[in-house]
Formats: structure tokens, C-alpha cells, sequence
């Protein structure tokens, strides 16, 4: 019976991941309080390669300065269909638009919305390693009031989490939040600054010190130097 059950489980688990974003499938997961490494076991092949294909972007474009090993949101493309443009992305900057995408649960924005901002390596065996943390500590909270911060709810009974929630979305006080940020504040009140620790394989890396960087369609000779909602 046990291996029937655990059979079973595999093909459910992988239904579930053909038909539901990762950036679903994580945030349901962690609030409903699983703390469990998250993988590259956790992703789909088609979302994986999102991941990859943002990494390249990250290593080709001249206008973010040096290369650090770190993905931005500007890395990744918004739509399945579009090629990346540096141009394109300046504009994107310069209007505000990106970073605004953070309710969308869209397939070609699962690692946008799951993993966002990440660091990745490297490592000495040739694989490209993602590392970070998923959390929502202070998630959309600024300096300047508005948005509560992650700290502000830690003595809330759930129902008191709800409430607030609730009455910030419903707020005049536009600064409070709406519907667009609904997401990203239910996480800082229920997930907050509690990190399932991120760390995913890619595979062999594509490029090699000083080498051609191959990824995403791109191909182009650069130097190497060395985060649902």
C-alpha cells in the first residue's frame, strides 16, 4: 500500500507542476508551513530555463555594470515571445514598469515572481549554482511609511492578521496597499523573514572565464568576474 501511495504522490506532484506556476506552487506551499530546501527538483524544465536564460541576459548586458553574478528583475523577458532588448529594458527602467508585475501568475513569469532578485555561481565541478533565500521579510515596505513591515504583525493572532489585512486593502490611505499588493503583503504577515533556503542546479554552465557565454539565444564574448508571489 505504501508504495502504491507514494506512486501515486509522484504523478500528483507533477500534474500539479505542468499546471500550476511555480510562483503558485512555492507561496501556497510555504504558507501552508513547509520550510523545505527549495530545488531544482521543485521546478519544471520550461521554468528552469527561464532561470537560465535571465542569467544570460545578466552576463551580456553592458548598461548594469559588472557583472557580479546577480540577476535583476530587468533580466528577465515578460513575455515568452519577445527578445531581450537592451533598449527595451532601459526604457522599462526609466517608466517604472518593472517591478510591477509582481501579482501576475502567468507561466512565463514563474521564476520572475518566485525567485526575482538572486545570486548564482559557479561552483569548481562547472555548475551553475543558484543560491538564496525565499522569504518576504519587509516585502514592498519602504522608509517612508505605508506598507507594514514583517515585525509589525508578529504578535497578530491570525484572525488579527486577516483583519488588518483586509482593512489596509480597503484603506483610503492608499499608501496601506491595494489589491495589487495584496500578495506580497499576505506573505510578509504570514511568511515574513522564516527562509526556505534556495538553491538550484542548472547544470553544466554555459560559459567559460573571458570565454563566449551561450544561453537563451544569445551569444556574445564577455568577461567573467570570478527572490508571489
Amino acid at each position: 500500500m505504501r508504495t502504491k501511495v507514494k506512486k501515486y504522490s509522484g504523478i500528483a506532484d507533477s500534474l500539479v507542476k505542468n499546471v500550476v506556476p511555480a510562483q503558485i506552487r512555492t507561496f501556497v506551499s510555504t504558507l501552508a508551513g513547509s520550510r523545505e530546501p527549495i530545488t531544482e527538483k521543485n521546478f519544471t524544465n520550461k521554468e528552469l530555463q527561464q532561470a537560465r536564460d535571465a542569467i544570460a541576459r545578466s552576463r551580456v548586458d553592458p548598461s548594469f555594470g559588472p557583472r557580479d553574478e546577480t540577476v535583476g528583475y530587468e533580466h528577465y523577458v515578460r513575455d515568452a515571445k519577445s527578445k531581450y532588448d537592451g533598449l527595451r529594458a532601459h526604457a522599462a527602467r526609466s517608466s517604472g514598469y518593472l517591478g510591477r508585475g509582481d501579482t501576475s501568475v502567468a507561466p512565463s513569469e514563474a521564476m520572475r515572481n518566485t525567485l526575482g532578485k538572486f545570486k548564482y555561481e559557479k561552483t569548481p565541478e562547472g555548475k551553475l549554482v543558484v543560491t538564496d533565500n525565499y522569504d518576504f521579510k519587509d516585502d514592498l515596505a519602504g522608509d517612508e511609511g505605508g506598507i507594514r513591515r514583517s515585525s509589525e504583525y508578529k504578535d497578530m493572532s491570525t484572525l488579527k492578521k486577516l483583519r488588518t489585512l483586509a482593512e489596509d486593502t480597503f484603506s483610503k490611505d492608499q499608501k496601506r496597499g491595494d489589491f495589487s499588493t495584496l500578495p506580497s503583503r499576505v506573505g510578509s504577515a504570514f511568511i515574513g523573514d522564516t527562509k526556505r533556503p534556495v538553491r538550484i542546479d542548472l547544470g553544466d554552465a554555459p560559459y567559460k572565464k573571458g570565454g563566449v557565454i551561450r544561453g537563451g539565444g544569445i551569444e556574445t564574448k564577455g568577461k567573467t568576474k570570478g527572490r508571489f508571489v
